[in-house]
């Protein structure tokens, strides 16, 4: 969680850190010595609602690695370790109301602000340099298993262990871009810094040593004090065929064969990535695959022509995957039309989703760092010339499964997906690599000087402050006050890069450099020039399509590579299914699929697998819902099993052989051999 948008002036606290031993005899030690964080949680906020004579939620404090931190800086996705502060105990003199209902002070016009606090310790903690993100649960709704409730939402305070100090100053404050310092926790004694080779990565954190007689980071203050103004960005996918006519002109049909989540795939044909002798197969079939060899045009060569610049733009676009990511939930399924809307927020469901009343809607602006602490510098992609947009959205790699055996029928037990039958497991543990690929967010439709254009790389970068801004008639993406310009959309569009980061030393404690490595099948290729006399493509041949400065992380500005990558190998990508991931500045996000559309352990299998599809609606009688075999609950079928996106071989085999014209998958993308 990160906190973006407005720190409230009464979070200035001092705080400090001091060292202590922890009680021990080493005579009778059982365990390795281990750290404690011991503190104080000082919230301020509204006054907190209650039932049954106890206060509802809980102060969630969550402690992260601060050289894996949580998204979007890190990769994190569960915390090192947590610990919660009871709302009792927070809010010790707060009257309870004692009825079942739940009663909100705020709803019943008491608006002040109230300051409370309480002591919090966390343990135990290997040695390591740790941060503190921390929110109370306002709403109760708090659940760390489940992808839907697992992270805070609207009416959540937030904050953490943080410098409030620099979230005052006047060019922080409501700035989106802004994202918090949030302050080192150390435990142990720091040792020596191995050599990190000729690209170290930005200020390396050492490894820390536990004395025998254990550690205590004292007197941290976790201050808690931002209410979340936005819900979570919920959202289904789609993916996109891409076409281009003979002018040029970019076209992209989203849902086609309905690819889309929200319904089962239809008139897939034989050969399909799930295998077409399971029955069950259009429901496992991802919304779009990318052949692990993929191959995209080199940037064009820079033009001060409008229309010719269009032109090269659409080329260069058409060559990369598209996904949408509709916002809200559908109110009409394409299984058996069950509003998913409705469902999402029923009390008598476990999802509780706070879905706008006019479907889903996210906000997009332009990124931009704060290097110095004084001046914001706005940010283009890592590859130059399209801004770099908020929302992020990064897939990452699913574990892998076996496949249903061929001959399988309904009813009958094949044991397809056992390993996890919702597919739902993220990869990545000492013997499997964490892999990302990060996309890249398009602006939505915008009104040019020839009405409304289409959402492209062209008129994403067509910026007003730019030398062809005004001849276009474009937005702005930076006000007059040098703030990003929010726009609000119903949807996001984004292009998937043919390149992942594969992360092999996560989960080595000895291995400071957390960072991973690019992977892309291919460093040229043809450009995406346009002769301006013919209007047809002119490629130049043997063009760069990632630049130097990327593949070197020599470009102090591209902190976003610096950050991430260490090193870069050519190869195929690695094959699988990944999930999909929206996330904010603040930490804000929403992952598919999640357990809102698919049942796993000991909730059963989702009914169509074992009975088929649910039938339709038939004259007066509704719509059945998809629910859970064992522990019946109702299925969200958009967030579901075909909410992803997979890589799949090449159409040449022979194309990631060694000595093939791609070459194989690194072996750092690749589990660990087996000792």
């Amino acid at each position: 969680m990160r906190i973006a948008r407005l720190i409230a002036p009464a979070l200035l606290f001092t705080t400090a850190v001091a060292c202590s031993s922890v009680p021990d005899d080493p005579g009778a030690r059982l365990f390795a010595p281990a750290g404690v964080i011991r503190g104080t949680v000082l919230y301020q906020g509204p006054h907190p609602c209650s039932r049954n004579g106890h206060i509802v939620g809980n102060a969630i404090l969550l402690v992260f690695d601060r050289r894996n931190p949580p998204p979007p800086a890190g990769l994190a996705n569960t915390a090192v370790n947590f610990n919660d502060v009871t709302g009792d105990v927070l809010f010790a003199n707060e009257p309870r109301y004692t009825g079942s209902e739940t009663y909100c002070p705020a709803d019943h016009g008491f608006t002040d602000t109230i300051t409370v606090s309480a002591p919090f310790t966390i343990s135990p903690l290997a040695g390591g340099s740790y941060m503190i993100e921390a929110f109370f649960d306002y709403t109760g709704d708090f659940l760390p298993t489940f992808k839907f409730r697992n992270l805070p939402e609207r009416g959540d305070i937030a904050g953490g262990y943080l410098d409030t100090a620099d979230a005052q100053k006047a060019i922080n404050v409501g700035n989106p871009n802004f994202t918090p310092k949030f302050l080192p926790v150390d435990i142990g004694t720091p040792q020596p810094l191995p050599d990190l080779g000729k690209n170290p990565p930005p200020n390396p954190i050492p490894n820390y040593t536990v004395p025998t007689n254990g550690f205590v980071a004292d007197n941290v203050t976790v201050s808690i004090g931002l209410a979340l103004p936005i819900s979570r960005p919920y959202f289904y996918p789609q993916g996109g065929a891409v076409s281009l006519d003979s002018s040029q002109k970019l076209t992209v049909n989203y849902g086609t064969n309905d690819q889309s989540s929200d319904a089962p795939a239809k008139n897939v044909v034989p050969g399909a990535v799930e295998d077409p002798n399971d029955p069950y197969h259009a429901d496992y079939e991802p919304i779009l695959t990318i052949p692990q060899d993929l191959q995209v045009l080199a940037p064009p060569t820079p033009v001060l022509d409008p229309v010719l610049l269009q032109k090269e733009a659409n080329l260069f676009e058409s060559k990369f995957p598209h996904l949408k990511l509709v916002g809200g939930l559908p109110s009409k399924d394409g299984l058996n039309s069950v509003n998913e809307q409705a469902l999402a927020i029923d009390p008598s469901d476990p999802f509780h989703f706070q879905l706008p009343k006019t479907g889903g809607t996210f906000f997009v602006w332009q990124n931009a760092i704060n290097p110095t602490g004084n001046q914001y510098v706005f940010q283009d992609i890592p590859e130059g010339q399209i801004p770099y947009l908020w929302p992020l959205v990064v897939l990452n790699k699913l574990a892998e499964d076996p496949p249903m055996p061929k001959g399988c029928q309904p009813g009958v037990d094949c044991s397809y997906h056992t390993k996890d039958p919702a597919s739902l497991t993220a990869q990545g543990d000492p013997n499997f690599p964490v892999i990302i690929l990060q996309g890249i967010t398009l602006l939505g439709t915008q009104m040019g000087a020839a009405g409304p254009q289409p959402e492209s790389i062209f008129w994403s970068a067509a910026d007003a402050n730019t030398q062809l801004g005004p001849a276009l008639n474009a937005t702005p993406l930076v006000d007059k006050q040098g703030q990003p310009v929010e726009f609000a959309q119903d949807h996001v569009t984004v292009l998937l890069r043919p390149s992942v980061i594969c992360f092999d030393s996560l989960f080595d404690a000895t291995n400071p450099d957390k960072r991973g490595t690019l992977v892309t099948p291919y460093l040229k290729g043809d450009s995406a020039d346009i002769d301006p006399s013919s209007g047809q493509p002119k490629p130049v041949p043997n063009t760069p399509i990632v630049p130097t400065t990327l593949l070197t992380n020599t470009d102090p500005t591209i902190a976003s590579v610096a950050n991430l990558v260490k090193a870069f190998e050519p190869g195929c990508l690695p094959t699988g299914r990944y999930a999909i991931n929206l996330v904010y500045p603040d930490g804000q996000a929403w992952t598919v699929p999640n357990e809102a559309g698919a049942c796993s352990g000991s909730e059963g299998a989702t009914d169509y697998q074992d009975e088929g599809h649910l039938a339709p609606a038939t004259g007066n009688t509704p719509p059945q819902n998809l629910t859970c075999t064992l522990k019946p609950r109702d299925v969200l079928y958009s967030q579901g099993n075909r909410a992803v996106i997979e890589i799949v071989p090449a159409k040449d085999p022979s194309a990631c052989q060694p000595g093939g014209k791609v070459g194989p998958v690194p072996a750092v993308c690749l589990p660990v051999p087996a000792q």
